[in-house]
């Protein structure tokens, strides 16, 4: 199942034209108030809910479209966890309240996904300063040394995207795992354990290619690292994701290994 393309094409529309990079600051600095309240009129958080109940009566993939945008384009607010809150069951004040975590499983999967798409928006912050940022009268883009350090940091960003897709794509098919037993648990654990592991080669890049004018309040990139940096160790950092799958290999044996870890 793919996301659908209606659905994409609004997502896309309605982030850019309410969170472009100048509008950042201001839309954080409200708590993202009108950010979330556009989005519940556009019902973005009922993307999971039946139709039958009031819903858009999507899947997972277009969930994926939601929550990987609001990592993007750095949007405030609680819209991916209440979105998923409510595609679990919850009712919408209660989802909207979000006054309890996601279970482990479906918390590691919506981090995935805004990991993947705050590095993206990463990658893309980066690449635009480095067409405009001018040394020895040529844009730093045009410099080797550069070249190699964005071909890493969208690489590191493409796996994670590929990662986290996969793990939706497994959760539409399988259902939200609850114990390993469920074929997703595996998609799952290792799409937050890789986006996790590459959170600190992500940052380290971005950062290391502005430079110190990275840290500025100006340059906004706050709003997608400060994130990263949280959401690798929110609902289990890569070292337990690794762990468990780890433990996973061992316990089907030699001769199951393979099996155990790509079925």
């Amino acid at each position: 199942m793919r996301a659908d393309p209606l659905l994409v094409e609004t997502v896309e529309r309605m982030f850019a034209e309410n969170l472009a990079p100048e509008d950042l600051a201001e839309a954080h600095g409200s708590g993202g108030v009108r950010f979330m309240e556009l989005a519940l009129e556009m019902g973005l958080d009922a993307v999971l809910v039946p139709q039958e109940q009031g819903g858009y009566g999507g899947g997972w993939p277009d969930a994926f479209v939601i929550a990987e945008a609001c990592g993007r384009y750095a949007a405030p607010g609680a819209l991916p966890e209440t979105m998923i809150r409510r595609g679990l069951g919850h009712g919408a004040e209660d989802a909207a309240a979000g006054a309890s975590p996601l279970p482990m499983p479906a918390g590691a999967l919506l981090r995935s996904a805004q990991m993947a798409g705050a590095a993206q928006g990463l990658v893309e912050r980066t690449a635009a300063y480095c067409s405009e940022r001018t040394q020895f009268g040529r844009p730093i883009a045009k410099f080797q040394a550069v070249q190699q350090q964005m071909a890493e940091l969208a690489g590191y960003a493409a796996c994670m995207q590929a990662a986290s897709q996969q793990a939706f794509a497994a959760v539409q098919k399988h259902g939200m795992p609850e114990s390993g037993e469920n074929p997703a648990w595996l998609a799952v654990a290792i799409a937050k354990c890789r986006c996790s592991e590459l959170v600190h080669p992500v940052t380290r890049i971005a950062h290391g290619v502005h430079g110190a004018i990275g840290f500025t309040e100006e340059m906004g990139l706050q709003h997608f690292s400060l994130p990263l940096w949280r959401w690798r160790a929110e609902y289990g950092r890569d070292a337990d994701w690794a762990e468990a799958i780890g433990r996973r290999a061992i316990a089907a044996g030699p001769s199951a290994t393979w099996a155990a870890l790509t079925r």
